[in-house]
């Protein structure tokens, strides 16, 4: 198998998983939408940073090192974004 060959089966992959990751956003966001629906109809403010912070925290400890904790909230932060974005468009 040529370099490019190589290249195009690992990127295949990449497309793959890049494919999933956006379908498991979309879930993410749906359920993000029916938080804010509960927030919503009790008054319930939709930011809510320390739950940011415990969602962080349990990431690097489940990675143990393999991701550093900065890392994963470059990650999270626009996901926090777009859906908190999903609980305020009710």
């Amino acid at each position: 198998m040529s370099p490019k060959e190589k290249i195009d089966s690992l990127r295949d992959k990449i497309d793959y998983l890049d494919n999933q990751i956006l379908d498991f956003l979309l879930k993410r966001f749906s359920i993000s939408k029916q938080i804010g629906e509960i927030k919503a109809s009790n008054n319930i403010k939709i930011h809510d940073p320390n739950r940011e912070k415990e969602i962080i925290e349990h990431l690097a400890n489940k990675l143990d090192g393999k991701l550093n904790k900065e890392d994963i909230a470059s990650i999270f932060d626009p996901v926090y974004k777009i859906s908190k974005k999903f609980q305020k468009n009710k």
